[in-house]
């Protein structure tokens, strides 16, 4: 396991010369441009998807106080939208490949969120041995989508490995989650609608209890892409099914009012 070391004087001596994007990255910004995020133009990029389910967890889910984990975090873009859009503070944020990790270093101090937001560097597998039992309130992820053999896997390892179940699977995650949550703590979690019903089969193996659905279509008159889900550890079966959140108006390239609100 790596965190974040030193004290937020330390971090300019150690990364100023890097809050710049390089060769082979770009600096792009969200919300209204408050949330600055560096990437590598050939290696995993974020998308939509993690700002949903950013404020999905502060307004549908209770997220909006309490220590909160993100497992997987990338580049950081979950921590950066709540720190600096949506005013969480106390935010920890995992991520597994040591070249993401240090895009979410510089990330983290580009978006002056050093005080909100501490990294630490390890494999989800082994939240054990990085955290204490029952130590978050809540638990965000957006997990890799696809299984370890469907679709294609001729990419480049850091994208493969955020896509694709290869150092991680479904039920890993949910495990993960039910050890770091407190009772009645909170797991949130997009995954693809196709899915659903094996993520709540997963859920319910491990004592968490969907509370809270959200259903992500590409247009109005298209199928659910995606699910946004809220889970409650040894919470009841008291589903609430939301709404659903439609992401294109009419022309697909233009956001919805809702959707625009959250990355203009």
């Amino acid at each position: 396991m790596r965190a974040l070391t030193g004290t937020p004087q330390d971090w300019p001596r150690r990364v100023r010369l890097e809050l710049q994007a390089g060769p082979g990255e770009t600096l792009d910004a969200i919300c209204g441009g408050e949330v600055q995020v560096l990437q590598r133009r050939a290696g995993y990029r974020f998308t939509l998807d993690p700002v949903l389910l950013a404020h999905f967890a502060v307004f549908e889910a209770g997220a909006h106080r309490g220590r909160l984990l993100d497992l997987g975090t990338g580049c950081g873009i979950i921590p950066l939208v709540l720190a600096r859009r949506l005013g969480r503070t106390d935010i920890t944020a995992l991520e597994l490949q040591p070249g993401l990790f240090s895009l979410a270093e510089r990330n983290v101090y580009l978006n002056r969120s050093e005080g909100a937001v501490t990294l630490v560097q390890g494999d989800l597998r082994h939240v054990t041995e990085m955290f204490p039992a029952s130590s978050f309130g809540h638990v965000l992820c957006n997990p890799p989508y696809r299984a370890r053999t469907a679709g294609q896997r001729n990419l480049p390892p850091e994208k493969a490995l955020a896509r694709h179940e290869i150092a991680c699977e479904l039920p890993d995650v949910v495990r993960a989650a039910a050890y770091l949550l407190v009772p009645r703590g909170g797991l949130c979690m997009v995954y693809p609608a196709s899915r659903f019903s094996e993520l709540v089969s997963v859920l319910r193996t491990l004592q968490l209890e969907p509370r809270t659905v959200r259903m992500v279509h590409p247009r109005a008159d298209r199928p659910a892409k995606l699910v946004l889900l809220h889970a409650v550890k040894g919470g009841s079966a008291d589903l609430t099914v939301l709404p659903s959140l439609v992401v294109h108006a009419e022309d697909d390239h233009a956001f919805t009012d809702e959707v625009n609100a959250m990355v203009g």
